[in-house]
């Protein structure tokens, strides 16, 4: 059973991926994410220091996830190819309808923290590897075209993140968004 501090913690966090995810990184103070956990500043420095420590825990905390979930899909023995389809579908989903814009809050994360590039390469590979995985399996199931995992994956992060941030400053319709999923599984799935 979870201590009360953890839970706390895990609120915070989720409260404060909600806000970043919402206003950016450099928008959200430590005062904010006090107001919108209902806390004191010192019931919020007991488990965070920084809006910048936050941020990497929430960052973590997503990719940990995405990880576990992975492994878990892998253990059941589920369709890569409904995996990856699944994936691809809720992402197409979150940029049409503008939802899920952590990636904007990354990108001002490094030019606000340039101190934390490696962290961000280092996010970025543990990214692709889950995706690299995720391949690897799919092509193990024959699901999969063959090519070098590690390639594919560090494409789909790229397309992905790349995609998110257009989005941001462009519109896209579903049409757009559908032609270029359908280009980047017809290059993985069979």
């Amino acid at each position: 059973m979870a201590k009360k501090g953890d839970k706390t913690r895990q609120y915070i966090l989720q409260t404060a991926a909600g806000l970043f995810s919402r206003k950016g990184f450099t928008a959200v103070t430590m005062n904010d994410i006090c107001e919108a956990c209902d806390l004191s500043r010192g019931g919020l420095y007991r488990h965070f220091g920084s809006t910048k420590e936050i941020f990497m825990e929430v960052l973590e905390k997503d990719g940990n996830d995405a990880g576990d979930s992975i492994d878990q899909a892998i253990a059941l023995n589920l369709s890569a190819k409904k995996l990856l389809e699944g994936f691809f579908q809720l992402q197409k989903s979150d940029i049409a309808h503008s939802r899920n814009r952590i990636e904007a809050a990354v990108y001002e994360f490094s030019v606000a923290c340039p101190d934390q590039r490696d962290y961000l390469k280092k996010r970025f590979h543990s990214i692709v590897k889950i995706f690299e995985k995720l391949i690897a399996y799919g092509q193990e199931r024959g699901e999969f075209r063959e090519g070098d995992p590690k390639a594919l994956a560090e494409h789909i992060v790229v397309f992905l993140e790349g995609l998110k941030l257009s989005s941001m400053i462009m519109d896209f319709d579903e049409d757009q968004l559908s032609k270029q999923f359908e280009i980047l599984s017809g290059k993985i799935i069979k």
